[in-house]
């Protein structure tokens, strides 16, 4: 970053944390107009080290699908008051489908001391946390190895997962769009998740507010799809049906 002036790294450095930074905020934050922060914002976008929204700036496409460790981290309080609101209205006794992803992962560990359930995923994580608990039945699709994101990929998978009929099927996604489209950031990815709400009988969403700020290429199904939408973005039409999952922890500080 030797071609940016120190302002502007500071801003990169906060943007690799949080994946998404607002104008307003910049501006300050460094106690500069926001017509400076623009002009920043301009050159980081011309140098395709950022991607201009509305109210902002927010990491490029290409480099948003962090790797796995990072995006566990990432905005993980926010991610664990979801995954427990999920996790209160499963029932025991029912066959869950669960998705790929860090918030999938973060269900699982609310599921942890759960009796007589059936878990269905291609999920690695979700399957070795919930394989420690006898009480809960595990099954595990096989395919393509994605190493960096800690699950599994490709036709065996879809063939698999479209044997089950799941009672819930919980995924997450990489963005949701303007148009209200959940997003994925590769096809494998969207294939997973459209064959994992096929044949559920609820489809549930597990959002956090920051992909409302993001962007991926692969559109995966509108949001009038899901039951429930587990979320604490509060800016989501109404006629979503959603569970609105508050925290203290602002954003950027999870």
């Amino acid at each position: 970053m030797a071609d940016l002036n120190r302002r502007q790294q500071a801003i990169m450095r906060q943007l690799n944390e949080v994946e998404h930074l607002e104008t307003d905020t910049l501006a300050a934050q460094f106690s500069v107009t926001t017509q400076t922060i623009r002009r920043d914002i301009n050159q980081l976008c011309a140098l395709g080290l950022a991607r201009r929204h509305h109210g902002g700036i927010s990491v490029p496409a290409a480099l948003a699908n962090t790797d796995y460790q990072r995006r566990l981290q990432s905005h993980s309080r926010e991610k664990e008051a979801i995954a427990q609101a999920v996790a209160a209205r499963i029932p025991d006794g029912v066959t869950v489908m669960l998705g790929i992803g860090t918030t999938a992962s973060a269900v699982a560990d609310q599921l942890l001391s759960r009796k007589d359930l059936r878990v269905v995923t291609n999920n690695l994580k979700v399957a070795h946390r919930l394989g420690a608990n006898p009480h809960i039945d595990v099954w595990l699709a096989g395919g393509k190895l994605r190493a960096n994101d800690q699950d599994m990929v490709g036709h065996s998978v879809i063939q698999f997962l479209s044997r089950f009929q799941p009672d819930i099927a919980i995924i997450g996604c990489a963005a949701v769009s303007e148009q209200g489209w959940a997003c994925e950031f590769t096809p494998d990815e969207a294939a997973v998740s459209e064959t994992i709400l096929a044949n559920a009988t609820a489809r549930w969403l597990v959002a956090d507010r920051s992909k409302w700020q993001r962007q991926a290429p692969v559109r995966v199904t509108s949001l009038a799809t899901f039951d429930c939408v587990f979320t604490n973005y509060t800016g989501l039409d109404d006629t979503i049906p959603r569970v609105l999952c508050h925290h203290d922890v602002p954003m950027g500080e999870a």
